[in-house]
């Protein structure tokens, strides 16, 4: 049965691996085609199997076609918040690298911290899954994610900051154009925004990977924190609940949402920027994709 499920999964993927594959705005700026994102999907889906990772290669996909939408003429890096052993970071370097991007790669490696009550178990109500969080879960060493990254990735277009959020965020010095963030509880989340969030491009995103924790992304609509926090309204947050659809036709979602920065005025009247799991339904015109503005622009 879970074999069937995840051949069933694998083939209703088909349609969007077509469209990261094939969309021009995908990497098209970079002189990047077709076969250079099969052979990219292809290194990823290798690696997933080499490396523990608590994301899947659609989600892989996902991250990797944010880097490669983003213009050349918009500044920054990558960042990735909880790498665990690096299963997601040796992807991301790969596609870092094939667009001349750093990936700035932020964990504790001691695991998590000691939880707050309201952080120690998270219901996730679509799958009726409930995560259970302790000090230390997810703990794995530098060494370990510099040797995967040295085997399977690109160590060369890696930075790593080493600490627990709320110390190592607040001086985040570098632009960013997309970041992942894997970091579990709500009280991680909230120094990791206070530090990305203002030096995001307009127009780039913030992908978190408890799209599915509704507690959690709840903070991505609380209008006092961000307006109090950030001097802005809250963005809200795509995949909310369920997860973004990376297979067509299905009720899984993923685990995988974001919150996007709003772009100029001019642009942010346009229809919003599809996913690489926006994969062309019968009768439905896939939307045009935004570009996003240069950051200050």
């Amino acid at each position: 049965m879970r074999y069937l499920s995840r051949l069933s999964r694998n083939v209703l993927s088909i349609p969007v691996i077509l469209r990261f594959l094939h969309s021009r705005e995908i990497g098209g700026a970079y002189g990047i085609g077709a076969r250079k994102k099969l052979g990219l999907l292809v290194r990823f889906w290798r690696n997933t199997r080499r490396v523990e990772t608590l994301s899947d290669v659609r989600e892989h996909m996902e991250l990797a076609a944010a880097i490669l939408r983003v213009p050349p003429s918009v500044k920054g890096d990558v960042v990735e918040c909880g790498c665990y052993v690096g299963g997601s970071s040796v992807n991301l370097s790969l596609a870092c690298a094939m667009v001349g991007r750093r990936l700035l790669i932020c964990d504790s490696f001691e695991g998590l911290p000691e939880p707050e009550e309201h952080d120690r178990e998270h219901l996730a109500v679509h799958v009726g899954h409930v995560d259970t969080y302790y000090k230390g879960r997810f703990a794995a060493s530098l060494g370990l994610v510099k040797s995967n990254l040295e085997r399977y990735g690109n160590l060369e277009v890696c930075d790593f900051r080493v600490g627990f959020f709320d110390k190592t965020m607040a001086g985040l010095d570098r632009d960013v154009v997309m970041a992942f963030l894997d970091v579990d509880l709500i009280d991680s989340l909230k120094p990791c925004l206070r530090g990305i969030w203002p030096r995001l491009a307009q127009g780039c995103r913030v992908y978190v990977h408890e799209a599915r924790n509704i507690p959690l992304v709840a903070l991505f609509f609380d209008a006092s924190w961000w307006r109090q926090t950030l001097g802005q309204d809250a963005p809200g947050f795509v995949g909310s609940g369920v997860g973004l659809p990376l297979a067509v036709a299905t009720h899984w979602g993923s685990e995988l949402g974001y919150a996007q920065k709003a772009a100029a005025p001019e642009i942010a009247a346009a229809p919003s920027a599809p996913t690489a799991a926006s994969a062309a339904r019968p009768g439905v015109e896939p939307a045009p994709l935004e570009q996003p503005q240069p950051a200050g622009g």
